[in-house]
């Protein structure tokens, strides 16, 4: 397998993590993010997810749609790259 198959499903495979978190671990991406932006920022300060948030479809909306590209990102160019099976 050439390594430019290897280095496209590593990608793929990040870009499934990262749109998983996005989308069904919201409350540790929004700590990640207040950590990131305040360096001083405590991790009990932030608001509980509620229903009418609208930040939480927006991170679940792009987390899935994240998710669902790094999966066909990796399915398609690794099976487009494989060798096709002999036909006997």
């Amino acid at each position: 397998m050439p390594t430019t198959v290897i280095v496209i499903d590593l990608i793929g495979f990040l870009l499934v993590l990262l749109g998983f978190h996005l989308a069904f671990r919201q409350e540790h991406v929004r700590r990640w993010w207040g950590i990131l932006r305040d360096e001083q920022h405590r991790p009990g300060e932030q608001p509980p997810l509620t229903d009418d948030d609208p930040l939480r479809y927006v991170l679940r909306i792009s987390g899935v749609m994240i998710l669902a590209f790094g999966i066909v990102l990796s399915l398609l160019f690794t099976l487009t790259h494989s060798p096709a099976p002999s036909a006997l």
